[in-house]
């Protein structure tokens, strides 16, 4: 007996539907029930281990620990396809809080963290540190969400782990200060997965941009292939493309998920092309033009310019 193969329309795409497990994970994330790159993965994991169960072809044996994971990755699922992402969840978690911090930097190349009030305190050797002032998940000793790439912030490009909004500097300790006690600015929290990056490829490859900094470059920096990719990090973003270089790694080239990472490719050419496939998914693209500032040293995203 052949099983037909229906068409399903799922807002503006056309999916094929079986009624089985695939296909209602098809249309899941089709309909945007389920969310973030990484946990793509995941689904297909819990998918095969649901199917290894359902029709057993040999014994599985796991530890305590893997079994209580599998089931904490299945309530997780549960509760993101009834719209409640989980707090502190491995695969759909709820929007982080970031807080405003100062993010400061030395001649000799130290640089701290440290959070907007701390400016109050008296430091008699801070007139040598230059100061910016970020929107930021916090540094908390221990926490699974902390940014071990704060140190790599720049303005330009997306180097931190998760969004880091810059907001003033560079400048002394007390005109950060000074601009804080005027402006007030608040934390807020984000979702940081299913961002969208854009990838230059201009005689070396050069880290993701958010797509609003790309679109407020200059013409003479348009220059080069550019790729629009859809990640849960940069990283994510970046490794796709460098892998997509290489035909036998198995990255996918055209729209779509990629089957060899957890990326989806939206759209390569020009820079124009690049900014058109974001624009279909986001909507009108606001250019930001901010100013060129980076903290000095890099250990992970050492060639940027």
């Amino acid at each position: 007996m052949t099983r037909r193969r229906a068409k399903l329309v799922v807002g503006t795409h056309v999916i094929e539907f079986n009624g089985m497990l695939h296909g209602l994970r098809l249309w899941a994330r089709t309909a945007g029930l389920l969310r973030g790159r990484r946990s793509r993965a995941v689904e297909e994991a819990l998918a095969k281990l649901r199917n290894h169960v359902a029709h057993p072809s040999g014994h599985h044996v796991d530890t305590p620990v893997g079994a209580a994971r599998t089931v904490r990755d299945l309530a997780e699922l549960i509760n993101q396809l009834w719209g409640q992402a989980t707090s502190g969840g491995r695969l759909y978690p709820a929007p982080l809080h970031r807080e405003i911090a100062v993010l400061s930097w030395n001649p000799s190349g130290r640089t701290r963290m440290e959070p907007a009030g701390a400016l109050t305190a008296p430091d008699s050797m801070d007139d040598e540190y230059q100061h910016l002032v970020v929107r930021a998940i916090p540094f908390i000793p221990g926490s699974r969400w902390n940014d071990e790439h704060w140190a790599e912030f720049d303005t330009r490009y997306e180097t931190t782990h998760f969004p880091t909004d810059y907001l003033w500097g560079p400048g002394t300790r007390a005109e950060a200060r000074a601009w804080l006690e005027h402006e007030r600015p608040e934390g807020d929290s984000i979702d940081f997965t299913d961002r969208i990056f854009l990838v230059q490829d201009h005689e070396r490859l050069l880290p993701p941009m958010r797509p609003a900094v790309a679109a407020g470059l200059p013409d003479n920096e348009r220059v080069g292939v550019w790729h629009a990719v859809r990640a849960d990090f940069p990283d994510d973003a970046f490794t796709h493309v460098r892998g997509s270089g290489d035909r036998g790694a198995g990255h996918a080239r055209r729209p779509g998920d990629c089957p060899a990472c957890s990326a989806e490719v939206l759209g390569s050419g020009s820079h124009d092309e690049a900014l058109r496939a974001v624009a279909a998914v986001l909507g009108p693209i606001q250019a930001a033009r901010l100013p060129s500032v980076r903290l000095p040293s890099s250990i992970f995203w050492p060639n940027r310019s």
